[in-house]
């Protein structure tokens, strides 16, 4: 008789190409990943595998093999869900991945609230900037911020409404001056958080829209790295205010262009549609649309 768990080896590992990586997420040893995926073939009669020391492939047959398991474990996650609807109270596992920063600041704490109200439900968090594959990476719900919900084939609730600041410490505008407008910030160090500029800063106010190209010494992909370089004294930043908001408030930063605003974004939880979706994720998102809010408290004291 099949393994239905060598199935599920030999699917994560053909999703990260990787026995090590797979082990890891799958919480066994690499070596008995290995022997999974040996006795499947063996059971099957077939390679799935093509292995060198560098690389691992999928033959045609495992890549045939490999679509038949993702519908499997897809059916697996379904029957689970639907039977936790049974629960005298809710319960089960919460796979959730959100980007580091604003998962380090806000949604630990928001998620210990949660578990505080439903003891007998767990979650696994993944901090990454990378928006998984719902489908193969195995995540129930995805709380990213973006302009609006591109996400498709996926479901969007939004959470909370993300705000965007330009900001430098006191001790760096003294030395270099504010700017006046966004032209100026030609003449400053501009610090950029890349993964959400497209090349451009854009501010407006009543005269309409000023885009600049910021130009700097430091780019990083995470809003808590143009924070602290911030912090620094080494240049101007445009930080989400979930970030910089109480470094704001207590006069570590100031914000510079006030008169202007930049371009707000939005926070989302976003999960795959699915009609027998269990109860505790319902719960979750329900949960975190309460807790952050339209107007949340990250932004308490600030100005518009």
């Amino acid at each position: 008789m099949l393994d239905l768990n060598e199935f599920l080896t030999f699917s994560v590992i053909a999703e990260e190409k990787s026995f090590s990586r797979a082990a890891e997420k799958l919480g066994i040893s690499k070596a008995l990943a290995s022997k999974h995926v040996a006795d499947l073939e063996h059971a099957l009669g077939v390679k799935l595998l093509h292995r060198t020391t560098r690389k691992i492939g999928l033959t045609t047959a495992g890549a045939l093999f490999y679509e038949r398991c993702r519908q499997l474990v897809a059916h697996a996650e379904d029957a689970r869900h639907e039977i936790e609807q049974f629960r005298s109270s809710p319960g089960g596992l919460i796979r959730v991945s959100s980007a580091m920063a604003f998962g380090r600041r806000h949604l630990v704490p928001a998620i210990t609230r949660f578990l505080e109200q439903y003891p007998d439900i767990s979650v696994d968090l993944d901090l990454s900037q990378q928006f998984p594959d719902l489908i193969t990476a195995g995540a129930d719900v995805v709380i990213r911020q973006a302009d609006e919900p591109l996400l498709v084939s996926l479901v969007a609730r939004r959470l909370a409404p993300v705000r965007w600041v330009a900001c430098a410490s006191p001790a760096y505008l003294a030395r270099r001056g504010a700017p006046r407008t966004p032209a100026d910030l030609v003449e400053h160090n501009c610090l950029v958080y890349f993964v959400n500029s497209k090349g451009e800063w854009s501010f407006t106010d009543e005269a309409g829209v000023q885009a600049v190209r910021p130009k700097g010494n430091f780019k990083a992909n995470s809003a808590d790295a143009v924070l602290h370089a911030a912090l620094g004294n080494l240049g101007i930043g445009v930080v989400p205010t979930f970030a910089a908001g109480d470094a704001l408030r207590s006069g570590q930063l100031v914000r510079v262009l006030p008169e202007y605003r930049l371009p707000e974004r939005a926070l989302y939880a976003a999960y795959l549609p699915n009609p027998t979706m269990a109860q505790s994720t319902r719960l979750f998102v329900g949960f975190l649309g309460d807790y952050f809010g339209d107007q949340p408290y990250w932004d308490r004291d600030l100005a518009p």
